[in-house]
């Protein structure tokens, strides 16, 4: 089971590529590996860049125990849209710089009893205004001659997170429970599906996100003014994702191809929807092509608009009117492509694995209303060495 990550900067943080796990090559699995990963992530109009380093190891302790970590290291720097206009309902996306580090670190151990895998773990990631500690539990119970596997498990995170004031550190937390079946249809032919239910509570705003408010009667020139203030999040949300994927293995060309949908609804409104499709192609005994295409849409959050009005207190310095509310273009009503390839050559009797790999992201609004600037075009590139015995 996969720990949350901070959610501070989410999109950046996701779109890094999971060098570590894709280190892991199809063929040849050994018992211990390490591996090491970079990733450079760059928007387009020289928005946002993030370089990340990866490390990882996977070590067999007998025959019954074994343990597996990674460390990461994320630097990122740039604009990011505010979520305001120039010219407060009009005009073009308002931008603020960010610059911080993230480290993060988690550990895992795999134990074997009988027909149960029992897994473990902890995680741990600190930014400068962001701090996660994460607890998880899984099992995994192989039946039905080993065709069969049941998996669940829960997570809990403990966050903290700086307000928009940059002084204030308000917690966050994070539980999810998962249950998923994993079925051998045929030898070439693998489904799988999971369950996921989650809450998060506390301090769910993002501090660098601002809202256009309309003072109710603050009319210049004709026109409603608008000013920045910042966002306002519910302090509760609940969530429920429905992952399904098969996998198809094709002998006579030596190549499988993964296919898989996943469904997403939280109590915020937001109803998605992505589908991904994955060639894994061998060409020879030591070259893995891997394309791939991911396309992803969402409705709109309950409280999300470019602008809002209402009453407010001009007598108070910085007020911060009532209200739930968010013009982060993240919760629009929207649609991203993403599509790329990645290639694994192994070498010195399969034990030696390099990895590069490229992909292109892309997100368009669907609401006809919020601003085409806010939404970000990035390239990605990764390359990775991993050691296998």
């Amino acid at each position: 089971m996969t720990l949350p990550k901070p959610s501070n900067r989410r999109l950046y943080w996701q779109l890094q590529l999971t060098l570590l796990g894709q280190l892991i090559a199809i063929r040849a699995r050994a018992d211990n590996q390490v591996a090491t990963g970079y990733g450079y992530y760059k928007e387009d109009n020289n928005r946002m860049t993030i370089n990340t380093y990866s490390a990882y190891f996977d070590q067999k302790i007998s025959d019954t125990l074994s343990t597996k970590g990674e460390f990461t290291y994320d630097g990122v720097s740039g604009s990011t849209p505010t979520g305001t206009l120039s010219g407060g309902n009009t005009g073009n996306a308002n931008l603020t710089h960010l610059e911080d580090t993230r480290r993060g670190e988690n550990i895992e151990f795999d134990w074997k009893y009988a027909n149960h895998t029992l897994t473990p773990g902890f995680a741990h990631s600190l930014e400068s205004d962001y701090s996660s500690y994460g607890v998880s539990l899984a099992d995994a119970i192989l039946f039905n001659e080993k065709n069969t596997t049941l998996q669940y498990g829960f997570s809990q995170n403990f966050d903290s997170a700086r307000e928009a004031n940059r002084t204030t550190w308000n917690p966050k937390y994070s539980t999810e429970v998962m249950v998923g079946l994993s079925q051998l249809l045929s030898p070439s032919s693998i489904f799988n599906v999971a369950l996921t239910f989650g809450n998060d509570s506390g301090y769910l705003s993002d501090p660098y996100r601002q809202a256009g408010y309309g003072p109710t009667g603050a009319i210049i020139g004709g026109s409603q003014l608008y000013i920045a203030v910042p966002e306002r999040r519910p302090s509760h949300r609940n969530k429920e994702v429905l992952f399904t994927s098969i996998t198809q293995h094709f002998d006579e060309l030596d190549a499988s191809l993964e296919g898989s949908y996943r469904f997403y609804h939280d109590s915020y409104g937001i109803y998605a929807n992505t589908l991904e499709l994955t060639l894994h192609q061998w060409n020879g005994k030591h070259i893995l092509l891997e394309p791939y295409i991911r396309g992803y849409e969402q409705s709109a959050a309950d409280f999300y608009a470019v602008t809002f009005t209402g009453p407010y207190n001009f007598a108070i310095p910085n007020y911060d009117p009532p209200g739930i509310r968010s013009s982060d273009y993240r919760l629009s009503k929207l649609y991203t492509v993403d599509y790329g390839f990645q290639v694994t050559a192994l070498a010195i009797n399969d034990h030696l694995h390099f990895i590069v790999g490229y992909h292109r992201y892309g997100m368009y609004g669907m609401d006809g209303h919020t601003n085409s600037g806010m939404y970000p075009k990035a390239n990605v590139y990764t390359v990775g060495l991993s050691v296998l015995w």
